[in-house]
């Protein structure tokens, strides 16, 4: 791989990022200038020796609580973000890292080597900035050069450091693509975005499908959302082939709403602004996708679905009281123009069960709900299947994208049915809004419920699901200072992950 995040190459004039615990950081400061500067080595606290050219961080967890929760224990890639916020608006973007395997001496080699790669990403992910529309002078964005020291150079083998650039580019892309503005990303303007990134690949074939096709499948439910908009629904199939046998194959699916106005339920003003976040299902996937097609799996066959529309209000648009039949053959009552998401995911999802595939996950900003319940920090995870939900959830822990389980209680499921169609969009009342939405997905996840003969299948089965409500973890709005306001590219890490470690 041409490109590098991380070199073994010593500079001269570069800035030592030096880690220390509360048993080395004495190496470089005496207790009295310790006490002097309160500096203990927190995790987390960082103090600069200018006389040396030298940022101590410090890195230790001896407080940390023997039973702590798994999204609270010291961070790497957080650790990785505050040094570059230490710089601040310096022009410094050599930086030298050392102290690795001090910090981490209780863990094996590929533990370390799983550290350093976190810690990396956090620094390149908080010198990231989206700035297409700033002037040269006016961006924060910083361009790192940066080096790992001869005492842990013996752990940036090319796999670290593929990995890293790997997953870097993932995130910068999701993130891109959600802070975009919606008249640059557009269900039109997204098929050069994904041309782009992904056409340079020769593991990767990509098909997109126009409004016509959609309409010859059947795929009323994208048709309808999209309908009010002048921008025309299209969707997304990306497949990245493994380098050997196919033994896996997983379908990756996102909402991908460029903007949602609410349609003809439209929004209020204030919950209105920032909905060019809506797609950020679908630049999820993108960036995993992206990721993956760097990784260049052995095994395993990844497919990216996601449809691509516009929610907008005028006289041609689906209302309250519409009933459509989607492509899996089963009917749904639209209740609120306003929950859209589910309706353009029911298409999308029942395509993916057609691959036959091993597992099919979903990210959406799919429901305020779960904002209100998890809080904006905190993804939603719901399946299907408990024991590829729990296996997906250790994931995210081990990764410290903080997520929850959130279970679809089956004694909710009546509340979808409908008196005239097979399925109302929305529940009767408004408890529990995330489960409901959870609830609604999974009937498109199940072959036994469809009713499209046109399919032929000859025979149907339940495809083993999680689905990730992402409606607040998507942005960083305020809420995370290491991180620039906009997308936060939060899951694609944990996604990348779970999908490599299972690629054997």
């Amino acid at each position: 791989m041409a490109d590098t995040l991380v070199t073994t190459q010593s500079q001269e004039q570069a800035l030592r990022v030096t880690l220390v615990s509360k048993n080395t950081y004495t190496n470089y400061l005496s207790q009295e200038q310790a006490e002097q500067y309160g500096f203990k080595a927190n995790h987390k606290q960082t103090f600069l020796l200018p006389h040396e050219n030298r940022l101590l961080v410090g890195a230790d967890h001896e407080s940390q609580a023997k039973n702590a929760d798994p999204f609270d224990t010291p961070n790497p890639y957080q650790l990785g973000a505050v040094v570059v916020r230490a710089l601040g608006k310096s022009s410094i973007t050599e930086l030298e890292v050392e102290g690795v395997t001090d910090v981490t001496s209780e863990q094996d080699e590929d533990g370390q080597q799983q550290w350093l790669t976190r810690f990396l990403l956090g620094m390149h992910q908080a010198a990231w900035h989206y700035d297409p529309y700033l002037s040269q002078e006016k961006s924060p964005r910083k361009e790192l050069i940066v080096s790992v020291g001869e005492a842990d150079r013996h752990l940036v083998t090319k796999e670290v450091a593929d990995e890293l650039y790997a997953l870097h580019t993932g995130i910068a892309l999701t993130r891109h693509v959600i802070d975009t503005p919606p008249e640059d990303m557009n269900p039109n303007s997204i098929q050069d975005e994904v041309s782009r990134e992904l056409d340079g690949y020769d593991n990767v074939d990509v098909q997109i499908f126009s409004e016509e096709q959609l309409r010859k499948k059947g795929m009323n439910g994208i048709l309808a959302v999209g309908r009010g908009s002048r921008w025309a629904p299209t969707m997304v199939h990306a497949t990245v082939s493994p380098q050997k046998e196919v033994k896996h194959r997983v379908c990756l699916v996102g909402k991908g709403i460029t903007y949602d106005s609410g349609g003809l339920d439209i929004k209020y003003a204030g919950l209105m602004k920032g909905m060019k976040a809506d797609l950020g299902g679908a630049a999820t996937m993108f960036g995993t996708t992206k990721a993956l097609a760097e990784l260049e799996l052995e095994h395993t066959e990844v497919h990216w679905i996601s449809p691509f529309v516009e929610n907008m209000p005028n006289g041609n648009s689906y209302k309250s009281d519409d009933i459509i039949r989607t492509y899996s053959g089963q009917t749904v009552e639209i209740i609120n123009t306003d929950a859209e998401g589910r309706i353009i995911l029911s298409d999308a999802l029942a395509y993916a069960t057609l691959l036959d595939p091993d597992y099919i996950v979903d990210a959406a900003t799919l429901t305020g709900a779960a904002m209100f319940s998890l809080s904006e920090h905190v993804s939603g995870l719901m399946c299907n299947d408990y024991e590829l939900g729990m296996k997906a959830l250790r994931t995210f822990e081990q990764e410290q994208e903080m997520t929850s389980y959130v279970p679809m209680s089956e004694v909710l499921r009546g509340s979808l049915k409908g008196s005239m169609s097979d399925i109302r969009s929305l529940a009767q009342d408004r408890m529990a809004g995330h489960i409901i939405a959870g609830l609604f997905l999974s009937h498109f996840v199940d072959q036994n419920l469809f009713r499209n003969e046109d399919l032929g299948l000859e025979e149907k089965r339940a495809y083993p699901w999680f689905h990730l409500d992402i409606a607040g973890s998507a942005m960083n709005e305020g809420k995370n200072d290491l991180m620039a306001n906009g997308a936060s590219g939060q899951s694609v890490r944990s996604l990348v992950r779970f999908i490599t470690q299972n690629d054997v």
